[in-house]
C-alpha cells in the first residue's frame, strides 16, 4: 500500500510542471467564458424557454466568449444598434462551438434571430462599458419585438445594479 501511495505522489509531482505550464498558456491567451443556448421544455412560458446562459456577461478587454450549441434554430447575431460600426458583426448558426473575442471596452448586444421575439438576448459589458450609461436610445431604434427590447433594457439595468 505504501509503495502505491509513493508511486502516486511521484507521478503527481512529476506532472505538476506540465499542469502549471498549461495553466500559464491558457491565461496568457486570455480568459474564455462559455455561453450556452438553452431550450428549456420545462419552462412555463416561451420567454423563459429560450435563453442564453448566462444572459449578462462582464468581461475584461481581451477576454472571449465561447458560444456553444448554435444548432437547429438557435443562432447568435450581433445587434447593429448595440455593436460598434467598425467591428465585424457576429453571425453564428449551425456551429457547435464558436469563439468571439472582445478587445475594446463597451456594451455589446447579441440575440438569437429565431427566438429574440421571446426575449432571447444577451448583453456583454467589456471593461468599464466604454462609459455607456444608457442604452435606451439604441434599444428604441431596434427593429425588434417588444420582449426583446425589454430584455436588453432589463439586462442593462441589472448591469447598472451590479448583478
Amino acid at each position: 500500500m505504501k509503495r502505491i501511495s509513493s508511486y502516486l505522489f511521484l507521478m503527481a509531482f512529476a506532472a505538476a510542471p506540465v499542469l502549471a505550464e498549461n495553466i500559464t498558456v491558457d491565461l496568457s491567451q486570455g480568459m474564455k467564458h462559455d455561453v450556452n443556448q438553452v431550450t428549456d421544455p420545462m419552462a412555463t412560458a416561451a420567454t423563459g424557454m429560450f435563453r442564453f446562459d448566462p444572459p449578462l456577461v462582464q468581461l475584461e478587454p481581451g477576454e472571449a466568449l465561447v458560444f456553444l450549441n448554435s444548432r437547429g434554430q438557435h443562432t447568435v447575431h450581433s445587434v447593429p444598434q448595440l455593436w460598434p460600426a467598425d467591428r465585424d458583426p457576429v453571425a453564428i448558426s449551425n456551429k457547435p462551438r464558436v469563439e468571439v473575442q472582445f478587445d475594446e471596452p463597451g456594451v455589446y448586444g447579441l440575440r438569437c434571430n429565431r427566438h429574440g421575439q421571446y426575449g432571447m438576448a444577451m448583453l456583454v459589458v467589456v471593461g468599464d462599458g466604454g462609459g455607456v450609461t444608457s442604452i435606451d436610445a439604441e434599444v428604441e431604434e431596434m427593429r425588434a419585438h417588444k420582449k426583446e427590447k425589454q430584455a436588453f433594457l432589463d439586462l442593462f439595468a441589472a448591469h447598472l445594479a451590479g448583478n
